[in-house]
């Protein structure tokens, strides 16, 4: 068992032991504690839990249409992460029983495009059942978008954060402008590491009514560090085969014509609320893997 692992339970021991019942959204009731801390070196080891399974592929998935931008669940089910499934269903059920109502008090429904897509029997206005519905996201790439959308989520706050300047609102032409915070981040830490705004945020207040479900982890920070001598030899003696360093080759110029990395890097997500039973673990993986890829660059 590796050291996140113990880490782990040990949350879960001290939400057994310490935690307050609260009601929540969903009716079900949760046992919850307030502001836990858990830290893991990444020298340690990549921290992908052992003591329950883990769907590797649908971290990386979700991950990966996180960072394309994406808030259209597509990309997701077509590469079997169904996850978000729910919530996309959820939402098409809330709107489709409002388009039925509205119909039954006189709207003209029948004038909207492929409308006769959006019911399992169009006829009796039967909405489709879930297993339906994502069938058709899959085949149908017009429903899909239509239906597929989970308003501005992560992606759209990571990649297209959207802002107005207010400058030029004395102008008739004045606009809104969409700013890109994971690539921002990577160039502020190429060009200024040291920086205490090394910042993304997935927490857009004006646009929180617009998601299907407000963020989770809703921000992330990251610092980087300068490696002394001793912690760059120490990367260097890694590879090498018999894991020594020259004498007269212990210095920084011979480090750095070795591509030996000058600075260490970290990353702390916050989050409002989780499931530690189910969705911490991927979370810790999640991010994990963000930073390896923030560091590679």
């Amino acid at each position: 068992m590796n050291k996140l692992d113990k880490q782990y339970q040990q949350l879960l021991q001290d939400i057994i032991d310490y935690g307050v019942e609260k009601k929540d959204r969903t009716g079900t009731g949760t046992k919850s504690i307030f502001g836990y801390t858990i830290r893991h070196k990444m020298s340690d080891g990549f921290p992908l839990l052992t003591t329950k399974k883990m769907a590797w592929k649908t971290m990386v998935t979700e991950l990966i249409w996180f960072l394309s931008g994406s808030t259209n669940i597509k990309y997701l089910v077509m590469n079997g992460c169904n996850i978000w499934n729910g919530d996309a269903f959820k939402n098409y059920t809330k709107k489709i029983n409002d388009i039925i109502d509205g119909y039954k008090c006189g709207d003209i429904m029948g004038m909207q495009p492929h409308v006769e897509e959006w019911f399992s029997d169009s006829d009796k206005l039967t909405p489709l059942t879930q297993e339906e519905f994502i069938d058709k996201i899959k085949m149908n790439d017009e429903f899909a978008e239509h239906w597929g959308e989970l308003g501005p989520i992560y992606g759209k706050q990571w990649r297209n954060w959207e802002s107005v300047d207010t400058s030029q609102f004395w102008q008739e032409d004045w606009s809104s402008k969409d700013t890109d915070q994971i690539q921002n981040l990577i160039n502020e830490l190429k060009t200024n590491p040291d920086s205490r705004r090394l910042m993304v945020s997935a927490w857009n207040v004006g646009e929180l009514n617009q998601m299907v479900l407000p963020p989770c982890h809703y921000g992330f920070q990251v610092y980087t560090r300068e490696l002394s001598l001793d912690e760059r030899l120490d990367l260097m003696r890694k590879r090498t085969r018999d894991g020594t360093v020259d004498y007269d080759n212990r210095h920084h110029g011979f480090l750095d014509y070795h591509n030996i990395p000058k600075r260490a890097i970290s990353l702390m997500w916050v989050q409002r609320s989780v499931d530690s039973a189910l969705g911490w673990p991927y979370n810790v993986s999640s991010y994990s893997l963000l930073l390896m890829m923030l560091a590679k660059h």
